[in-house]
C-alpha cells in the first residue's frame, strides 16, 4: 500500500495519523497539486491520496480543499439528478462532513488531517479498507492528548489561523512547519523522518531531534534576510499586496504569513515565483491576509481558471511563462477593491 501526500505540514499530519491506522503501507509519494491536475502522477489502485486532488485509481482519499468538492461526489458514488444540478450547486462546491468507508473523507475543514483524523474516529464508520481491523492500541493513540494537540495546531497552522506573536516569534510546531518546503525532492529523508516523529513522539523529543533543530534554527537566523526581501519586493497596490520574487535565487523558505505583518493595511496577497519544478513556469500564489481577512473573493474557484484551485482564502496556480503577464494582471484585477 503506498500514500501519496503533499510535502506541507498538514500532508506530513495527515501522513502521521494514516501510517498509525494503516500498518500497510510501505511506501511514499511526495508531489505537489499541479502534477495531480496535469494528470502526470502514476497512481494505481490500493493508494492512499491525501491532501491532494482526486485520481480515479486510489484506493482512500482525504482532502479538504474547496475546488476538489465535486470530485468528492464522483469517488464516493454518489449521484444528483438533473434538477439538483442546475438548483443547488452549493450542494457540490459545499458538501456537508462526508465519511465514507473504504473510501475516505472529505469536508471544507480547516485541515486534511482533520479529515483523516474523523475517518479513523467517528463510532460506526469504522471498517476494513484492505489493511486490516484497526486494534485498540492503535485508537487510544490516535486519540491520546497528545495527537489532539498535534491536530489542534494543524488546523491552526494550515488554516492561517495565527497570532503576530506566532509569525514574528515562531515556536513548537508553528516553526517546525516553517522548515518543510515541498519544492525540494531531496528533502525526503527528512519529511518520512518528521512523519515517524509527529507519529511517535512528543513535540518536546521532536525538537530535540538534531536535523529538526538545525532546520528550525536556520528559519529563525533566516528571518531578517526574508524580511528585506519582501519589503524591497512587494508593492501595495490598492487593497492588494503584490509581491514579485523572480529572479531571486536562494530565497530564505520559511515565514509565508511574515508579509502580513508588514503590509498591514493589504487584505489579500498575489505573490510571483520562478517555479522550481517546472522549467519556463510561472508559479502564482493568492491569499487573504490572516490579519485582515477582509477580502470576499474566492480564491480557489478564480485560480481554477488558472489550471490550480485552493481554498476560498488562499490557492496557487502555475502558468507558462509566456502567458504569465496577463495572468497576473487578470488576477490582481480581479482581487482589487
Amino acid at each position: 500500500m503506498r500514500l501519496v501526500t503533499r510535502a506541507d505540514f498538514d500532508g506530513l499530519v495527515c501522513g502521521a495519523l494514516i501510517t498509525l491506522m494503516e500498518e500497510d503501507v510501505d511506501s511514499y509519494l511526495f508531489v505537489e497539486p499541479k502534477f495531480m491536475q496535469d494528470g502526470s502522477v502514476d497512481i494505481r489502485r490500493g493508494d492512499i491520496i491525501a491532501n491532494l486532488p482526486y485520481h480515479p485509481n486510489c484506493t482512500l482519499w482525504f482532502d479538504h480543499h474547496i475546488t476538489n468538492a465535486p470530485a468528492w461526489q464522483r469517488h464516493a458514488g454518489k449521484t444528483e439528478d438533473r434538477k439538483s444540478k442546475i438548483e443547488d450547486r452549493s450542494s457540490i462546491l459545499h458538501p456537508p462532513s462526508s465519511i465514507v468507508p473504504g473510501k475516505g473523507g472529505f469536508r471544507i475543514a480547516p485541515s486534511a488531517a482533520r479529515v483523516v483524523y474523523e475517518y479513523y474516529t467517528t463510532p460506526g464508520e469504522r471498517r476494513e479498507t484492505g489493511g486490516g481491523s484497526w486494534n485498540k492500541e492503535q485508537l487510544k493513540l490516535l486519540g491520546s492528548e497528545r495527537m489532539k494537540f498535534l491536530l489542534e495546531e494543524t488546523d491552526k497552522i494550515d488554516a492561517g489561523q495565527l497570532t503576530t506573536e506566532d509569525v514574528l516569534h515562531p515556536s513548537g510546531y508553528v516553526l517546525i512547519s516553517m522548515t518543510i518546503d515541498g519544492k525540494w525532492s531531496e528533502d525526503e529523508s527528512y519529511w518520512l523522518r518528521l512523519i515517524e516523529l509527529l507519529r511517535e513522539r512528543s513535540l518536546e523529543e521532536t525538537l530535540r531531534e538534531p536535523e529538526v533543530k538545525r532546520r528550525c534554527q536556520k528559519i529563525l537566523d533566516d528571518q531578517d534576510r526574508l524580511k528585506s526581501i519582501l519589503l524591497a519586493r512587494t508593492t501595495l497596490k490598492g487593497n492588494v499586496i503584490f509581491t514579485d520574487l523572480r529572479g531571486i535565487k536562494d530565497i530564505p523558505d520559511g515565514n509565508r504569513f511574515l508579509l502580513y505583518t508588514l503590509f498591514p493595511s493589504g487584505n489579500i496577497s498575489v505573490k510571483i515565483n520562478d517555479d522550481s519544478q517546472r522549467a519556463n513556469t510561472t508559479a502564482i500564489s493568492v491569499g487573504y491576509n490572516i490579519f485582515n481577512a477582509t477580502s470576499n473573493v474566492n480564491v480557489g474557484e478564480l485560480l481554477q481558471n488558472y489550471g490550480g484551485g485552493g481554498h476560498k482564502v488562499v490557492g496557487s496556480c502555475r502558468v507558462p511563462n509566456d502567458e504569465a503577464e496577463q495572468a497576473i494582471r487578470e488576477i490582481v484585477e480581479a482581487v482589487k477593491e
